[in-house]
């Protein structure tokens, strides 16, 4: 609402009502009354007048604010007498219009005096989901599996953004015929490695990590919270965003993913598989404690992002071989083009160092995506898993570098469907032993309200990495091109209530086609608050 001089803009307040006329003559002595900027009231004749009588609540508060201030001879007897008839003439129309300003206050003040933060925001999800597997031989029992996050989400110039994410759960390792388990929330085929177990040489098998459900990532916590996510970012220039950041999955959360609707956040309201939301090449190298840059030089038709982060477990560790500087790290490059309103290109590029027994697509914790051949390097890395109180190592002590390149796109050719796809390749070198390749891709589509407002249909259909080659001194095994196919459906019950089905079937688990195929089904509920 903006001062206007002179009643006569009001252009559908009526020139021959008495009321017209008289308030003129106070808004042009006292320049009181509030309008749109377009110089109207709008809306029906009965709201004209609640309207009218917001402008005159104006000039009968400006002319007693003259009064109280002893100026009192700056207002005529002539315009007291009109104050009081348009007072009398809307008195109904002014009680309103009070009684609703005061509940207004009386509401403000409320939630002023009980709000949680005057900086912080809090946000939050609860996911409820039921799932099992299905296949020959299958011998998994159908779980409820539940996880929780908490995130304050703070800004103290409403520039920068402070950010710290809490998540719990329940999800378990399973059972994956090795005592103490190791990988995985469902027993799938899998890799035999060889480790010491308290410095007896054993052999245990890594399951697959393919077909893992989203709502599992972050939920191994045994129900108690922990830091996911702590970040700070802020502007340095117009056109440069710095993030200072620590934590599992960082990359993705600040360089575009070009997967609309099935990449969410980690709401629970997205695609079904940690896959199926975004490149794999994220994984690899995405979490850990370091600096993330985004550039955009031309008003984000390009945007650069750039970040290195250090290995998460070993950042605050001061000892020889850890630190932000002397251990596993993780860097990435990537170049977003927005090309038209609807169409995106990136190209990516990573670069990881992992220490022996770190090497995976697993954020620096635990794989999340690709088959065990992959993730052990044909069984010659396993993931010393933090989880097992440092009894588990390697038997192979030999680092891992790793280049990957790819490639990724959206098109949304109307507001009702999108499509995107990866592709991506990577070249880990077993330091002293060997070179291999390691090939993922995919394609989804999203069918946003699809049959009702928030619901949402989604596709997946791709091969989670998989290793083509390795050099060194290798497991035998298959190259068969492990596909996973996903399908679900999201049903908004309310704004903040989703009921989402959904099925994941993979051939030749573990890239081998003699291993049964096996479809991975889900009944997830979501709350967001």
């Amino acid at each position: 609402m903006a001062q206007l001089t002179s009643v006569s803009e009001l252009a559908d307040v009526q020139p021959s009502d008495w009321a017209y006329k008289a308030l003129q003559s106070l808004v042009e002595r006292y320049g009181c009354i509030v309008g749109y900027p377009d110089g109207t009231f709008r809306g029906q004749r009965a709201l004209s007048r609640y309207e009218f009588a917001a402008g005159l609540n104006a000039c009968l508060d400006r002319i007693s604010e003259l009064i109280e201030a002893s100026t009192a001879d700056l207002v005529t007897e002539e315009d007291l007498a009109v104050r009081q008839r348009l007072a009398d003439e809307f008195q109904t129309e002014l009680a309103v219009l009070r009684g609703r300003v005061d509940g207004l206050e009386a509401r403000v003040a409320e939630l002023e005096a009980n709000q949680f933060s005057a900086t912080t925001v809090l946000r939050g999800n609860a996911i409820f989901a039921v799932a099992d597997v299905f296949g020959e031989g299958d011998n998994n029992q159908t779980v409820f599996q539940h996880r929780e996050n908490l995130s304050f989400v703070t800004s103290f110039t409403g520039d920068d953004v402070l950010l710290l994410s809490l998540y719990a759960g329940n999800t378990s390792f399973g059972s994956l015929n090795a005592d103490p388990p190791y990988t995985g929330v469902f027993d799938r085929p899998g890799t035999e490695v060889d480790v010491l177990v308290g410095g007896v040489e054993r052999s245990v098998k890594v399951s697959t990590a393919e077909g893992t459900l989203s709502s599992q990532l972050s939920a191994l916590t045994t129900d108690t919270l922990q830091v996911r996510v702590l970040s700070y970012s802020f502007p340095i220039s117009r056109h440069v965003n710095v993030a200072f950041a620590h934590g599992f999955g960082q990359f993705q959360l600040y360089a575009p993913t070009l997967n609309p609707y099935l990449s969410d956040f980690e709401s629970g309201t997205g695609a079904i598989s940690v896959f199926g939301e975004y490149n794999p090449i994220y994984t690899l190298a995405g979490g850990g404690t370091g600096l993330i840059f985004n550039a955009t030089p031309f008003d984000d038709a390009l945007q650069l992002t750039a970040g290195y982060l250090a290995d998460g477990l070993a950042a605050g560790d001061p000892s020889p071989g850890s630190g932000l500087f002397n251990g596993g790290y993780g860097f990435l490059g990537q170049l977003t083009w927005n090309v038209t309103d609807n169409f995106s290109i990136a190209g990516v590029y990573v670069n990881q160092y992992s220490p022996s027994g770190r090497f995976g697509f697993n954020y620096n914790g635990l794989e999340v995506t690709g088959t065990a051949v992959a993730n052990t390097l044909a069984g010659q890395d396993l993931l010393a898993s933090r989880f097992t109180g440092g009894l588990v190592t390697t038997i192979e002590d030999s680092p891992v570098i790793t280049n990957g390149y790819g490639a990724q796109f959206n098109w949304q050719p109307s507001s009702r469907f999108s499509i995107s796809g990866w592709f991506s390749t990577f070249y880990p070198r077993l330091i002293g032993e060997g070179d291999g390749n390691i090939l993922t891709y995919a394609l989804t589509f999203a069918f946003p309200d699809l049959f009702r407002r928030g619901n949402l249909l989604g596709l997946v259909v791709g091969a989670e990495p998989y290793l083509t080659r390795m050099g060194g001194d290798p497991q035998d095994f298959d190259v068969d091109v492990p596909l996973h196919i996903e399908a679900f459906y999201r049903h908004r019950v309310t704004d903040n209530i989703f009921i989402t089905p959904g099925v994941i079937w993979l051939t030749a688990p573990n890239q081998d086609n003699e291993n049964p195929d096996a479809v991975i089904a889900t009944l997830r509920t979501t709350f967001l608050f």
